[in-house]
């Protein structure tokens, strides 16, 4: 389960960078082609700027959503504390 979630989190910050850059360069697309593109063109470059902001805040979410998962397995298998040096065994 542990490296699932590590896996996904991983997969996760990867695609959140891709529609992160996505959306900015779809930004700056959009104010380049309202200069002087037709309808269609303005069109097309809003949709994507909007298709690549919902889906990195949905990348984004479950992201966290597994980073506090992760953080929720490994605090029950942690173990409280060793006494060993106490008890002589070392």
């Amino acid at each position: 389960m542990i490296y699932f979630l590590l896996t996904s989190a991983s997969f996760f910050n990867f695609l959140f960078y891709i529609f992160a850059i996505g959306f900015v360069i779809a930004l700056i697309l959009e104010q380049i082609v309202r200069r002087g593109g037709d309808d269609l063109d303005i069109l097309i470059v809003t949709t994507n700027r909007k298709f690549c902001w919902r889906q990195a805040w949905l990348v984004n979410i479950l992201w966290f959503l597994c980073n506090i998962l992760l953080y929720l397995s490994t605090r029950a298998a942690a173990p409280v504390g060793s006494d060993i040096i106490w008890r002589g065994e070392l």
